[in-house]
């Protein structure tokens, strides 16, 4: 099986929004820099590219595509053309920089009339109108506004607006914007999803398919059925630690990630036509959803076989986690080639973060099953309509990053959903 990986348009993203320790509990301060320490940043509301910035040491350049920017020394000032956005002498540990940031209020306080007036502004100045891509200021504002000489206020905001010919945002547009980057950049720093893969979930929004968009919802009702099936199996074997382990530290994180990516290109269960039962998947926490029940008919039926198979045995239950978990792995490579076709360097890192976990999963599940005398294993399954069970460690890697889910794809030949690699 064709096994894919980080792509490079991933480790892009990854290596211009940022780098360091992201567990780091300090803040970075002016005042001890390290002579080997680059400080890098964004500067978001959304993703704002060609601010000018000036570091401590006067060293200057503009933000990128992600808002990104580059430091040896803070404080850093943000200006566009001749208007003094603002200036931050610590950086956050998420690394990002808000309008709040840059007035000096709480993150909270969007409501503050120098935020939203800022966040006005500088949505004002987006080139295409489109806020979803990030903010790109065309070098032309930047000529208009360099006649002025001053620091940002909201008195002179439709000053502003006039000198760089501009159409203001309503001020409640604006609002609504300004909440929805703040909460998504908030949930993600504080989710539980690894550093690299926050890293590339807080980049510009791609442009998403049809197909795309299906392997996003679909895999994440994935998600949920995985951590269902284990911890409803667990109560019936609570001996087989595999199920709790792998459903709280994995399936779990699965879940959140799948979810974060839904959230962040507002998907909704009503606007797909194979949603039955919709859930308001991107906004409902796992265990308010009910056990066992899913807006999709292949997952509820996916569901139901594999749980009367657990009810058999504790070996029945084992050969569920394996199954689970290769099936899975075949959606994901379907999943990934499928965005292997368009340029989401965010979603590829989410698929590719769930692909490594089921790997660490099928190897729990084959040492469960060996610990029962089983001496093959997960492959003591054999080829099943067609999929094979059996894996060694150069198709399926051991030791890699946990996390896990269970098997249906997307028959993209066929339009619909099937159980399993046909």
């Amino acid at each position: 099986m064709k096994k894919l990986h980080l792509s490079l348009a991933v480790l892009a993203i990854i290596s211009l929004v940022g780098c360091g320790d992201s567990d780091s509990t300090e803040e970075i301060a002016s005042s001890t820099p390290e002579l080997s320490t680059t400080i890098n940043g964004q500067l978001v509301d959304n993703y704002v590219k060609n601010v000018s910035y000036k570091c401590g040491d006067n060293v200057t350049g503009t933000t990128g595509i992600n808002g990104e920017f580059s430091c040896s020394t803070l404080p850093v000032e943000f200006t566009i053309g001749g208007v003094k956005l603002g200036t931050i002498n610590t950086l956050n540990i998420d690394k990002q920089v808000f309008p709040q940031d840059l007035v000096g209020v709480d993150r909270t306080d969007i409501t503050n009339t120098d935020v939203l007036s800022m966040a006005q502004f500088l949505q004002s100045c987006d080139n295409d109108d489109n806020l979803a891509n990030g903010i790109e200021i065309d070098d032309q504002i930047i000529t208009d506004l360099n006649s002025l000489d001053e620091e940002f206020e909201a008195i002179n905001l439709e000053n502003y607006i006039a000198e760089a010919n501009l159409s203001l945002v309503a001020s409640e547009d604006a609002l609504i914007h300004l909440d929805t980057t703040t909460t998504f950049t908030t949930l993600v720093n504080n989710s539980s999803i690894p550093a690299l893969v926050k890293e590339a979930y807080l980049s510009v929004n791609s442009i998403l398919d049809e197909h795309v968009i299906e392997h996003l919802t679909f895999m994440g009702n994935e998600e949920r059925l995985a951590f269902d099936v284990y911890n409803e199996l667990y109560k019936i074997y609570p001996t087989i630690n595999q199920f709790t382990n792998i459903a709280t530290k994995g399936e779990a994180i699965h879940i959140e990630a799948m979810q974060l990516l839904i959230k962040k290109y507002d998907i909704k269960d009503t606007e797909l036509d194979y949603i039955v039962n919709p859930l308001s998947y991107q906004d409902t926490p796992v265990e308010e959803m009910e056990v066992g029940v899913y807006d999709v008919p292949a997952i509820q039926n996916l569901y139901n076989i594999l749980y009367e198979k657990g009810l058999q045995s504790n070996k029945d239950a084992l050969e569920v986690g394996c199954m689970v978990e290769v099936t899975d792995i075949n959606d994901l490579d379907i999943a990934l080639e499928a965005v292997s076709h368009i340029y989401a360097p965010d979603v590829e890192a989410g698929f590719e973060f769930l692909i490594q976990g089921s790997y660490s999963h099928y190897w729990a599940f084959d040492s469960g099953l060996k610990s029962l005398g089983i001496t093959d294993g997960c492959c003591s399954l054999g080829v099943i309509d067609g999929v094979d069970y059996c894996k060694d460690s150069d198709e399926y890697p051991q030791n890699e990053q946990a996390g896990g889910e269970t098997g249906a794809h997307v028959d993209e030949n066929e339009g619909g959903y099937q159980y399993g690699r046909q």
